[in-house]
């Protein structure tokens, strides 16, 4: 073993039950195919939860987002991973996020867009259906052994069980985007509420971006089902943990799905507040600021 091999860190483990994750992946795959197969032409053209996306534009992006993550459980499944390689890329993604990211993102807007005007909906569908059974054929192949095969990504290795959860935030909130600007009542899944908050936990380093001068101890304490997670916070810099902190600066309490929903960015942190999804005993203000400052780059 190298020195590198040596004094690389263990990838941070998802505090909930790898198997329940890829499970989790399965029922949202299957929900999400179904509802794209019965739609309609109208129903494509519809305006989805995504700014000036509609449901078709959702759809094509998460055909390729299917594609990619189907692609990526493969090359865990076959061990290639956490190879020479795919070091050097997470060393470079680490450097060059910060830069990159806002153009990449503006591209990936842009694409879905493009595709959807391009492809009937009748050619969409069955590539999604296609995308969607590739992925339900890999994810089939994980077993115990693979949930903690590493994937090195953003100057770190992640296990395998954190691009599962990736799959279930993907489809979940697309899912939602797809169908609550018709249904006022669109609810995610158990299984997405069981999986989502634990996405952004172990995914901290990368996805929560807060003020440099934010300090203090917020925790998360919400229910259906029961979620207890805080993290320590200093100079904007955010350390997570699991279950109850001894004395917690912020503490926010409500339903999973809602924040889930305020993570992903769909509800203004504001707004489930004011509504009452969330409530917050103590500081407001770091809880706010907590809420509000998760990005997906």
């Amino acid at each position: 073993m190298d020195d590198d091999a040596q004094t690389q860190p263990e990838p941070v483990q998802l505090p909930v039950a790898p198997a329940s994750v890829r499970d989790a992946a399965v029922i949202e795959l299957t929900r999400v195919n179904e509802y794209v197969q019965t739609r309609s032409a109208a129903g494509w053209t519809t305006p989805s939860a995504v700014p000036d996306w509609t449901v078709g534009d959702v759809v094509t992006h998460l055909n390729l987002a299917i594609a990619v993550y189907s692609r990526l459980v493969g090359i865990v499944l076959a061990g290639q991973g956490s190879g020479g390689v795919w070091r050097a890329m997470g060393k470079i993604s680490e450097r060059l996020a910060p830069v990159a990211m806002p153009a990449f993102n503006k591209i990936n807007s842009a694409i879905p867009r493009v595709i959807d005007r391009a492809l009937s909906p009748e050619v969409i569908r069955a590539q999604f259906s296609t995308s969607s059974r590739n992925l339900r054929e890999q994810l089939s192949r994980v077993g115990p052994q693979d949930y903690t095969r590493s994937v090195y990504y953003a100057g770190g290795p992640w296990p395998l069980s954190f691009f599962l959860s990736a799959v279930v935030d993907e489809l979940a909130i697309h899912g939602w985007d797809m169908v609550s600007p018709t249904d006022p009542q669109a609810r995610l899944s158990l299984e997405a509420r069981q999986v989502i908050p634990h996405f952004f936990w172990s995914g901290t380093p990368f996805l929560l971006h807060l003020p440099k001068d934010t300090a203090g101890t917020v925790q998360i304490a919400v229910s259906d089902p029961p979620t207890y997670l805080w993290w320590q916070i200093e100079n904007g810099k955010a350390t997570p943990q699991v279950g109850q902190a001894e004395k917690a600066g912020a503490i926010c309490t409500g339903d999973a799905g809602a924040l889930a929903l305020v993570l992903a960015g769909r509800i203004k942190a504001e707004d489930a507040l004011r509504t009452t999804a969330l409530q917050v005993d103590g500081d407001e203000t770091l809880a706010r600021a907590f809420l509000s400052s998760w990005r997906i780059t």
